[in-house]
């Protein structure tokens, strides 16, 4: 954006949103004198994307998050999520959270599969408004500019679970860990509840992703039957839960990235935490929609969707 824009567009939000335009004033890039920091962050995209999905973060998925304060409030630091979905959006559902929540806002910077950033338009939409393509050189960066980064250690693969699947972590990368190590970055097992559910997804239609020039072509029981209607999530009550960080370069070294067998070890016991997050979670949770303390689906709408994939409290 130009200079004057970027004013017009800093005004328009202030005016829609004045509570939370106040808290994103707080957070500092760093700019490298145009406007953009090294990754391509421009505030004023990110503070346009924040107000737009805010309205999904408070009425569509109804977020709660507990333990906000366990993610550090300065400093290099690894939040490590559970994924799902089909689509990023508990990585945004986390992004709003800690901007609304924390007492020192900070901006999420989340590292993206490659092919996002090779996407016309939507690759810069993400640099934008934040967030970093996943080459290590650029996770590397990020951490030693002291950031606060996202990294799903399921990767992809996480994303694409089948429905029947749900809420059972894939193995972990590794990356994560030796990043953490190499800077003395904390690590924030975060577990992330609800967005399983929002695209109920089935299949991967490889040969129509192949025509489409897309990563995946999901098939659910919502998309492709009901044509674009299809694609919006449905409105799962998220959670999200911050555990307290681990520590692990206090005791183990740079040098413990040349030895496997101990970096599996600890990326282990990362996963076996948000596991624990995961069941305590599911445990608890008023049914998949949130209704279910209250009584169950009042409206219609809400019926058909608890039949659809079924208000449940756990993971098949």
């Amino acid at each position: 954006m130009r200079h004057k824009t970027r004013a017009k567009v800093r005004s328009l939000l202030r005016t829609l949103n004045p509570e939370d335009y106040e808290r994103f004033e707080k957070i500092r890039i760093n700019d490298l004198g145009f406007g953009y920091d090294s990754f391509g962050l421009e505030i004023e995209s990110a503070m346009a994307v924040f107000t737009v999905l805010q309205y999904f973060y408070d009425y569509w998925f109804r977020v709660d998050s507990f333990g906000v304060e366990n993610v550090p409030a300065e400093g290099p630091a690894l939040i490590t999520p559970n994924h799902s979905g089909v689509i990023p959006i508990d990585g945004a559902m986390i992004a709003i959270d800690l901007v609304k929540k924390m007492n020192r806002p900070r901006l999420m910077r989340a590292v993206l599969y490659h092919s996002a950033g090779y996407i016309p338009f939507v690759g810069t939409f993400f640099y934008r408004s934040g967030q970093i393509s996943g080459a290590r050189r650029n996770f590397e960066e990020a951490l030693q500019q002291g950031e606060l980064v996202t990294a799903f250690p399921e990767g992809s693969t996480g994303a694409w679970k089948g429905y029947n699947d749900r809420y059972k972590l894939r193995p972990f990368n590794v990356g994560f860990m030796e990043l953490s190590l190499i800077h003395r970055a904390p690590i924030v097992p975060t577990a992330v509840i609800g967005a399983e559910e929002q695209y109920p997804f089935m299949m991967n239609v490889r040969p129509l992703a192949k025509f489409f020039r897309v990563p995946n072509f999901p098939l659910s029981p919502l998309f492709p039957l009901l044509g674009p209607a299809g694609l919006l999530p449905l409105p799962t009550k998220y959670s999200i839960a911050y555990g307290e960080p681990f520590h692990f370069y206090r005791d183990y070294g740079p040098e413990t990235v040349g030895k496997p067998e101990t970096i599996r070890m600890l990326v282990g016991k990362v996963q076996e935490r948000i596991e624990q997050m995961i069941a305590k979670g599911l445990k608890h949770r008023q049914g998949i929609f949130g209704l279910a303390g209250s009584g169950g689906p009042k409206a219609l709408p809400g019926k058909i969707l608890a039949k659809l994939i079924g208000d449940g409290t756990r993971a098949a």
